[in-house]
């Protein structure tokens, strides 16, 4: 066997590793802050809530809207889409409200919006009351960061916590190497805030 097969074969070995971990990873921050009794991503309730992130990137909003309707029945639940204008003069909860109404079919009389947050802590605050009523609560985006979401919420209405059920935001190898990337950029993120914390720690 050549050198150069051996280190094909290393490479190809170690990439097919490095991906399995992702997997992994992104299929068990699917079921973290979550009640243990409510993983069943299967379970509905009539009248439940679905609190959709919002995002600036079209493709992923829309995404999270997906994600949202694969996890209910679009007839019997709220939707609740949640974020400010940031990139554009319309918010992001309203351009996901037209994709859902306009190439979804969800009823508009479902449909709930928080336009004014403009960061993750912001749309559980916000949208706290549109949620309170709710049987059931579901939040729909990327899985790392809808734990981040649901970890919010957890320190903000320990209540509503309690109501959470697990949405369907994770499907294994969904958009191929896409859960590789947002592993990656969840790694990235706390590096950046564990080092932003150190440096404010060191001021004082």
């Amino acid at each position: 066997m050549s050198t150069w097969t051996r280190y094909l074969r290393l490479a190809t070995v170690t990439a097919g590793a490095g991906l399995a971990w992702c997997e992994w990873r992104t299929w068990q921050a699917s079921r973290e802050a979550l009640p243990a009794d409510r993983l069943d991503p299967s379970r509905i309730t009539p009248g439940e809530a679905i609190l959709v992130l919002g995002c600036p990137e079209p493709l992923l909003h829309r995404w999270r809207v997906r994600i949202a309707m694969r996890s209910t029945d679009p007839s019997q639940a709220r939707f609740v889409f949640s974020g400010g204008a940031v990139r554009s003069e319309l918010s992001e909860a309203q351009m996901m409200a037209n994709y859902a109404v306009v190439s979804r079919g969800v009823p508009a009389a479902n449909i709930r919006l928080d336009d004014q947050s403009r960061t993750t802590v912001e749309n559980i605050k916000n949208s706290i009351p549109l949620l309170a009523d709710a049987p059931a609560i579901k939040i729909a985006s990327n899985t790392f960061h809808a734990r981040r979401a649901r970890r919010i919420l957890r320190d903000e209405s320990p209540e509503l916590a309690a109501r959470l059920v697990r949405t369907r935001d994770y499907i294994p190898a969904e958009w191929g190497a896409l859960h590789a990337v947002m592993a990656g950029h969840e790694i990235v993120r706390r590096l950046v805030r564990r080092a932003q914390g150190q440096r404010r720690r060191d001021r004082r």
